[in-house]
């Protein structure tokens, strides 16, 4: 099977779709697919993205954008603070990274809903917006700083830290790894309320009774939902 990472949205390479490539384990049975998955994800091969020029990377004037999708509940374009901010600031680079150490740890039902998400994010930034979703593998404090030479981005849009330890993890140790390579970070929240007390860099303890927790939830702002940007702009060479 010829597997291929996505590249970045200026190359015109003939691949196929995301679908291709994860979808040969994940509609496995769900008793093979675990056992399965790291052989067909060792097997992907690596494309870089093209080096932009200077003459490209100062008519972006505030630099390509990355959009970093963690797939902890970002996974679309409709209310999404990181696209949103990103197609307001410069050129927007969607960037997903598939962590073995964290993805791949994932019960099959699972795998398979992320597959559906990433296979109808991909076609919606590419059929409504000319967009290309990114996709690599490893870790993302790795990968991250990497893509972000690579593009020239001089900032990175990623959600609030997850509530599941393995991603929370990894989204600290690549904003700290971002940070380290000079790239600024755009943090958002998908939360349906804000205001909150146990919300934020000061956060307090959470109330000890649902009731508690429940009553305090109620006195908090609620957030009305946002649509798709209007417009997302593709990275040109």
């Amino acid at each position: 099977i010829g597997l291929f990472m996505v590249t970045a949205p200026h190359l015109v390479r003939p691949r196929p779709r995301l679908a291709n490539w994860l979808s040969s384990f994940l509609l496995l049975a769900p008793s093979r697919a675990l056992v399965a998955v790291r052989p067909f994800i060792h097997a992907v091969q690596h494309h870089p993205l093209r080096q932009r020029s200077s003459a490209a990377a100062a008519a972006d004037g505030a630099g390509a954008q990355l959009v970093w999708l963690t797939g902890a509940e970002d996974l679309r374009l409709s209310d999404h603070g990181g696209f949103e901010a990103a197609s307001a600031a410069g050129a927007v680079v969607p960037v997903f990274v598939l962590d073995p150490a964290v993805h791949l740890s994932y019960p099959p039902p699972r795998l398979r809903r992320l597959h559906r998400a990433l296979s109808s994010l991909e076609a919606a930034l590419s059929e409504e917006y000319g967009v290309t979703l990114v996709v690599r593998r490893g870790g993302a404090s790795a990968v991250l700083p990497q893509v972000a030479q690579e593009c020239g981005a001089t900032a990175c849009h990623v959600v609030a830290d997850d509530v599941e330890a393995p991603m929370r993890v990894s989204q600290r140790a690549a904003c700290a790894a971002l940070a380290d390579s000079g790239v600024a970070l755009r943090r958002w929240d998908g939360a349906l309320r804000s205001g909150c007390p146990w919300s934020g860099a000061a956060a307090a303890s959470l109330p000890p009774t649902f009731p508690e927790y429940a009553s305090a939830a109620r006195a908090c702002t609620l957030v009305a939902a946002a649509g798709a940007p209007k417009a997302l702009t593709p990275l040109e060479p």
